[in-house]
Formats: structure tokens, C-alpha cells, sequence
């Protein structure tokens, strides 16, 4: 069964966005100290840090012990959670386990492959592939999750909603639900009968496979939003920063190799130190800001295509003008994103506009001279 899209974009924009206020708690939350502080356990036993402000990690392996007055934001491979959180829980993982001994005062917004929940919760937002509600657990409020597989063994105060291909409860199970349980799925489940003291809501979910007409809207629309959006681009970049349209062409033209090796390494490298400087939580603006260029330059990498060739094809006209200009860019435009449908390479090609876009953009930032001198002298030493 296909995941729709939302959720993943519900949870993406929790992590990216998180200076977001957080749902109100309908359950009062004693507030710790504003200063970070160690605190023992009435016998001795065991030191607890209390740590007052927001918690970012990345790491490998995550281990939250500690108390935590603020949101935590984790990103690894095997993500758990044995302490207290006053606030929210952002994770992306491959295994996120919330413990007995972990109590959580707000939301969980996660994206994992397996999340096991054995503490308290008081709202779980969820897209997993495996998903267990453990019996120790309990959820003051809500479950809203997508997975493939569910299995609820622990307590929800009030409401499910639930996206899944299988649901698995105990065969005795008994207020396990104390609201109502929505679920969508392509079949409808049996469930013990005292296990949901509210309704229970079955919507059937069915794959439709679009028709040819619809198949060939959805190019044609496609094809007219990438046009209109990389005429926008050819329009600015040559109308209004015709030397830049000069740059883009020789770095693409002339410079084709060192701009596909600064693409290759910036198609990987830009992410990485986006996401490392969000960890850090004080660059954490920077990133976002970072991660948001990054994008529209992948988004317009077609229309720099188009300038580079159009350029390319109207130096050899008699008469050049920047009217050809612009309609040789959007005409070059066009025949690469068709030829991005081709079966089989169309998919090579567009990683190959991606990453060589990306990088003839970064390589034109750098030329500083006048790239008609570069070009004449480039021609002479050829010959």
C-alpha cells in the first residue's frame, strides 16, 4: 500500500519548522528550574540531569536519559528514550523506542521505520513501516499513524486514526481504546468487542489506476508548469543580469567537466552541511536558509540548461537579439524535459540536469572577468 504524501510532509515541516508552538496540554506539566541542574533519586541511586533548553543530537545510536525542559530533536539510526521531556519529540530514525520510564508531557512527531512505545505519551503523530503499542504504555490523547503494520497492546485515552495494512490487538483486549477508532485500510478488521468504548469508523482504501486521459493531463500540466516556471528564470537571469546569462553559458559550454565535478560534489555536499548545521542549533536558520536555495537552484537548473544552449545557438545566428535569445532558451528548455520521458535514460538525464545545473550555477558565482575575453582566448589556444 502506498503512504500518501501528507503525513511525510506534516513531519518534515515539524523537524524543519520547529520553532513552532506546541499543542497546549490538556494535563497539567510542572515546570523545572531555569537553570541546568543534576538531581538523585530518593534512595541515591541514580543522578538525573535536568536539562533546560532544547535538545538537538545526531548521532549513530541516541540514549535520552536525561530530564529535558524543552523539545528534543534527534536524528540517527536506533533513537530511545528512557527519560522525561517537557515538550516535544521530533525524530527521524530507522528504530525509535520510547521505554517504561520514559514519560513525554507533549507530542511525538516521528518518522521511522519500527517505533516501539512502552511509556507515556500524550499524542503520537506517526509514519512507520512497523508500529507497537506496548502494554506498559499509555497515551493521554491521541493516535494519529500511518504504517504498515500496527500492533496495540497498550492504552489510548481518546481517539485513534489509523492508515495501515494490518491492525493487531490481544483477542481479550478491553478498553484499550477510550474514544473512537478511525481506520483505513483495503480490508475491514475484527476487533474484541469491549477493546474501543467509542465508534468504530472503517474506511475502505482502493488503489485507482489513473486512465490514459488522466495520465496524459498529468504530463501535459506538468510540462506547462516546468515551462512557465523556467521562463520566469530565463526572462530574469537574461533581461535582467545578461552578463550572468553569458557566465552560465560559457561554464556549461566551454567549462563543462569542472562544472559537472563541482555539481557532484555539491548535489551530496550542501545537504550535509545543512543538516549538520541544524544540529548545532545555533545555525540552525542558516540552514533552513541554506536548504531553500539549494532548492530552487535544483528547480531551475532546466531553465539554466536552456539559457546555456540558447545562448550557445543564437551567437551563431547573423543576426542575434535577445528576443531569439529568450525564445531559443525556452525552445532548448523544452526538448530537455521531453527528453527526460524518455523509458529508461529519462531518469539518468534528469539527475544528469540536476547535478550539472547545480553546478554550472555555483561555477558561474565564481567567474569574476568578462567571459567574452575568456571565450576568445579559449579559442585561440585550441588552434
Amino acid at each position: 500500500m502506498k503512504i500518501t504524501k501528507r503525513l511525510v510532509l506534516l513531519v518534515l515541516a515539524c523537524f524543519l519548522f520547529f520553532f513552532s508552538s506546541s499543542l497546549a496540554s490538556s494535563e497539567p506539566v510542572t515546570a523545572i528550574n531555569n537553570e541546568n541542574s543534576t538531581q538523585e533519586d530518593s534512595d541515591g541511586s541514580q543522578t538525573i540531569n535536568i536539562i533546560n533548553t532544547d535538545l538537538y543530537v545526531g548521532e549513530q545510536n541516541i540514549v535520552i536519559e536525561d530530564a529535558i525542559n524543552g523539545n528534543v530533536f534527534a536524528f540517527g539510526a536506533n533513537v530511545t528514550v528512557k527519560g522525561e521531556i517537557v515538550g516535544d519529540l521530533f525524530v527521524l530514525a530507522n528504530t525509535l523506542t520510547i521505554e517504561e520510564t520514559a514519560v513525554i508531557h507533549s507530542n511525538i512527531f516521528a518518522l521511522a521505520d519500527t517505533m516501539i512505545v512502552k511509556g507515556e505519551v500524550y499524542d503520537i503523530y506517526a509514519l512507520a513501516n512497523s508500529f507497537e503499542l506496548d502494554s506498559s504504555s499509555y497515551i493521554y490523547r491521541d493516535l494519529k499513524l500511518y504504517s504498515q503494520e500496527v500492533t496495540l497492546n497498550g492504552l489510548i485515552a481518546k481517539d485513534a486514526y489509523i492508515f495501515a495494512n494490518n491492525i493487531t490487538m490481544p483477542e481479550n483486549a478491553r478498553s484499550l481504546i477510550g474514544g473512537n477508532l478511525h481506520y483505513t485500510s483495503t480490508q475491514e478488521f475484527t476487533f474484541p468487542e469491549e477493546a474501543v468504548l467509542g465508534e468504530i469508523q472503517y474506511t475502505p482504501y482502493e488503489e485507482n489506476s489513473p486512465s490514459a486521459g488522466e495520465i496524459i493531463l498529468s504530463y501535459v500540466t506538468n510540462f506547462i508548469n516546468a515551462i512557465v516556471y523556467a521562463l520566469v528564470i530565463i526572462l530574469i537571469i537574461i533581461l535582467g543580469a545578461p552578463k550572468f546569462a553569458e557566465k552560465i553559458s560559457y561554464a556549461l559550454i566551454q567549462k563543462s567537466y569542472i562544472s559537472a565535478g563541482i555539481g557532484i560534489l555539491a548535489i551530496v555536499l550542501i545537504p550535509f552541511v545543512a543538516i549538520l548545521a541544524f544540529a548545532t542549533g545555533f545555525l540552525t536558520y542558516i540552514s533552513i536558509v541554506l536548504l531553500v536555495i539549494y532548492g530552487v537552484v535544483l528547480a531551475s537548473t532546466l531553465a539554466i540548461f536552456g539559457i546555456a544552449i540558447g545562448k550557445y545557438l543564437v551567437d551563431k545566428l547573423k543576426n542575434p537579439s535577445k528576443g531569439k535569445f529568450i525564445l531559443l532558451s525556452i525552445l532548448s528548455a523544452s526538448v530537455l524535459w521531453l527528453t527526460r520521458l524518455i523509458p529508461y535514460i529519462g531518469g539518468y538525464i534528469t539527475l544528469f540536469i540536476f547535478v550539472v545545473g547545480l553546478g554550472v550555477f555555483i561555477f558561474t558565482l565564481f567567474i569574476k572577468k568578462d567571459v567574452s575575453k575568456l571565450g576568445k582566448k579559449d579559442k585561440t589556444s585550441k588552434k
